[in-house]
C-alpha cells in the first residue's frame, strides 16, 4: 500500500476516496510519516479525530496516500503551505486539515517543548520538535525518548534533555590543546560537539589530555604524555627530487596525506619510495 513512497522528503495527501476528502502534510521521509500515519489508524489511536473517524467508517481500503512533490528538508513548511492554500484543505468540507497553518498546533508535534539542553550547554525552548529536528538534520524519535526520559543514552549529538534518566555530565571546559602546528587552542566548551566539527575523535583527544597517548592527528596537550622529543629529519626527497627538513613527522604526514609508517620505512630502508618520496641522509 505504500510501497510507492519514497524515503524522501516532500508533500504528501492521504485521500479518502469514498467522501474525496484530503489531508495534506509533509515530511522529511515520505514513506515513514506514511506508514506512521497509517499504523496509527490502524490502532485508532491518531491525533487528528476527523482522520480517524473517516478511516473507521470507510475503511482502510477507501485511503490512498499519495507524493504531492519532492522538496528539500529547509523547503517543506513553505512548500506544505503552499498545498494547504492551495486545496482549501482546511476546510471542512474538503478535507481533514484542522489548522490552515503548516506545522500549526494541530498536530501534536507541535506544542512547546521545554527542558533540552544543546551541545553547548544552553537550556533550549521548541516548538513544534518535529519540524525542529527537519531543520536541524536530527533524529525526531531520538529527542522525543529524550524529552520523555525514554532514552539509554545521557544525549543525543550532544544534545540532552532535563528528564533523561541517564544525566549527562556537567559540560566541562578543555583547556591546554595544542593544535598541530603548536599553536595553543582556546579552551573548548564540549569535546565531543567540537571534535566532530573537526573531524578528530574526542576518545583519543581525551587520552591525549590525560597523558595516556602523545598525540592525536598532531594535536598535544600541555599536561599531555611527553614524547622523547619531536625529531628532525633531514634526508627526505620529494617526489620532485628535493630535499627537505621535517620536524614533527607525524603532524607533515597528517598534512600531506602521507602515511607516516611508510615515511619511517624509508628512513629504515624498509621501503624504497613512498608516494614518490625517498630517502637519502647524504647527498650522492
Amino acid at each position: 500500500m505504500l510501497n510507492h513512497l519514497p524515503h524522501a522528503s516532500g508533500v504528501y495527501q492521504i485521500l479518502c476516496l469514498s467522501n474525496g476528502k484530503i489531508y495534506i502534510g509533509s515530511a522529511i521521509d515520505l514513506h515513514s510519516r506514511c506508514a506512521h500515519h497509517r499504523a496509527s489508524l490502524r490502532k485508532r489511536k491518531h491525533q487528528n479525530k476527523h482522520l480517524q473517524a473517516a478511516w473507521d467508517k470507510y475503511g482502510e481500503v477507501n485511503f490512498e496516500f499519495r507524493t504531492l512533490e519532492l522538496a528539500d528538508p529547509n523547503e517543506l513548511l513553505e512548500l506544505e503551505q503552499k498545498w494547504i492554500d492551495r486545496t482549501k484543505c482546511s476546510t471542512k468540507e474538503i478535507g481533514f486539515n484542522i489548522y490552515d497553518i503548516a506545522g500549526s498546533p494541530g498536530d501534536v508535534n507541535a506544542q512547546v517543548w521545554e527542558g533540552f539542553i544543546d551541545p553547548d550547554g544552553n537550556d533550549i525552548t521548541i516548538r513544534n520538535l518535529f519540524d525542529f529536528c527537519r531543520q536541524k538534520g536530527l533524529d525526531f524519535p531520538s529527542m522525543h525518548r529524550l524529552a520523555n526520559g525514554q532514552s539509554k543514552l545521557k544525549s543525543y549529538k550532544g544534545w540532552s534533555h532535563k528528564n533523561s534518566v541517564r544525566k549527562r555530565d556537567f559540560i566541562k571546559v578543555h583547556e591546554g590543546f595544542i593544535d598541530p602546528d603548536g599553536n595553543p587552542v582556546a579552551p573548548i566548551t564540549n569535546l565531543a560537539e567540537y571534535c566532530r566539527k573537526n573531524d578528530l575523535d574526542d576518545t583519543h583527544m581525551i587520552a591525549v589530555a590525560h597523558g595516556r597517548i602523545v598525540s592525536h592527528k598532531g594535536w598535544t596537550h600541555v599536561n599531555g604524555r611527553k614524547s622523547l622529543g619531536i625529531k628532525t629529519y633531514q634526508g627526505f626527497v620529494t617526489p620532485s627530487g628535493k630535499r627537505v627538513t621535517i620536524t614533527n613527522l607525524q603532524a607533515f604526514c597528517q598534512d600531506n596525506r602521507l602515511d607516516v609508517v611508510h615515511m619511517r620505512e624509508l628512513i629504515s630502508g624498509k621501503r624504497k619510495s613512498h608516494k614518490g618520496w625517498t630517502w637519502r641522509l647524504n647527498d650522492e
